[in-house]
């Protein structure tokens, strides 16, 4: 069996953190010899399985813009040496530094790179030096790799199109779930605050509480709705826009609960902070919302699907329309909304325009009133997200 390396920036809790973790597992389980070496960070606490070898590539510490260039050129000497010493068949990276330290040590091995978001759309890649990714970097570095494996075809599209890579060199695979551990982990019981959270409607979201999924927009959106039903908004998620959060719901007249403090008063609005099992919580809410301005593949999207309640979300860049299997729309977001049978695809809210917000409280406002679809139309969408379907994509980018 070939000798693989996956090349990560960190373990966490993210989406990219998830994927590379359950990816080095499950290759490794399929019987390849695997290494999961992480860039940056020296937390060694591990969100998710993975491989058994770990290695970190840990700098020492420098300062200043001289110090991060010899940060970086410590991690590009220490790959090229594990991927020498462990003989390495084909190297897999995951996000953007990751991907440039792959191709930058890119001897005979096979080099393969997973974009897991949208570049042209994300507003973190701004100023001098977005442009100078934009580009440079990503055109240059990104057509050196042996092939690029992208989770949407959107984003396919995207790097083809804006940054001339060559669509042969182009595959999309899907993340994939491990359905039944998630059946399994939303089928565990509250603890007794928790329960009384869901004495009303609950519309939930996760996310880090970050600009980039517009979770103010839900909270400005659900006063619109408590004049059609009495719901509650559950934000699964930590993140520096909390106290922000607390300070809007107040201005809006709404009562906001932060539950990591200790507060268990009756709220409209309940801030979790990061919870390890989610899914119990999808499993008594009424309704899922994704108000994200730009994603990748969301995975909450499909795990809100997984564990059958049904979804509203803006139709960003990319991964919504594909997710809720949605052919043959414009490339520009839509401006209207796009009712399907588990769920409902919604203009962008980055600006909350009278007429998108109306939009959004009456999908809400339909969905919470009607009965939750059945099972089957569930099944018909994540079907095409299993773990044995994905990872037998992932095997034919290993052996061919």
């Amino acid at each position: 069996m070939k000798n693989v390396l996956l090349i990560g920036s960190e373990l966490g809790k993210g989406g990219a953190e998830r994927s590379i973790s359950l990816l080095s597992y499950y290759l490794e389980q399929y019987g390849y010899n695997v290494t999961l070496c992480i860039l940056s960070g020296t937390d060694r606490e591990k969100f998710y399985k993975t491989c058994k070898n770990v290695v970190f590539i840990d700098p020492p510490e420098y300062s200043g813009v001289v110090g991060k260039i010899k940060a970086w050129r410590y991690r590009i000497k220490r790959l090229k040496q594990l991927k020498k010493e462990n003989k390495i068949d084909i190297s897999i990276s995951f996000l953007e530094g990751p991907d440039y330290v792959n191709v930058l040590t890119k001897g005979k091995e096979k080099v393969v790179l997973s974009i897991r978001g949208s570049k042209m759309h994300d507003k973190v890649i701004s100023g001098a030096m977005g442009t100078i990714r934009k580009k440079i970097l990503i055109p240059r570095l990104y057509g050196r790799a042996d092939e690029i494996v992208c989770v949407t075809n959107a984003l396919a599209d995207e790097l083809h199109q804006h940054f001339g890579i060559i669509r042969e060199r182009l595959t999309t695979i899907y993340n994939f779930y491990e359905t039944q551990d998630i059946i399994n982990k939303s089928n565990e019981l509250l603890t007794d605050d928790e329960q009384k959270i869901f004495t009303k409607p609950v519309i939930i979201t996760s996310g880090r509480l970050h600009v980039a999924k517009e979770q103010d927009k839900l909270i400005s959106i659900l006063q619109k709705v408590k004049s059609n039903i009495d719901a509650r908004v559950v934000i699964l998620g930590d993140g520096e826009l909390k106290q922000p959060f607390i300070d809007l719901c107040h201005q809006l007249g709404l009562k906001a609960c932060d539950w990591q403090s200790g507060d268990r008063n009756d709220a409209d609005v309940y801030l979790m902070g990061f919870q390890h099992n989610a899914f119990k919580f999808y499993n008594h809410s009424k309704l899922f919302a994704l108000t994200s301005s730009w994603e990748g593949f969301p995975n909450v999207l499909a795990e809100a699907l997984i564990c059958g309640i049904p979804v509203v979300s803006t139709d960003c860049p990319t991964g919504p329309r594909e997710i809720l299997n949605i052919p043959n729309l414009p490339a520009e977001p839509i401006n209207y909304h796009i009712n399907t049978p588990v769920g409902t695809l919604l203009p962008m809210v980055n600006v909350l325009t009278e007429e998108t917000q109306k939009l959004w409280v009456d999908s809400i406002t339909g969905w919470l009133q009607k009965p939750t679809p059945d099972n089957s139309e569930f099944q018909k969408l994540i079907q095409r997200f299993t773990l044995d379907a994905m990872l037998q994509q992932w095997v034919k980018v290993i052996e061919e």
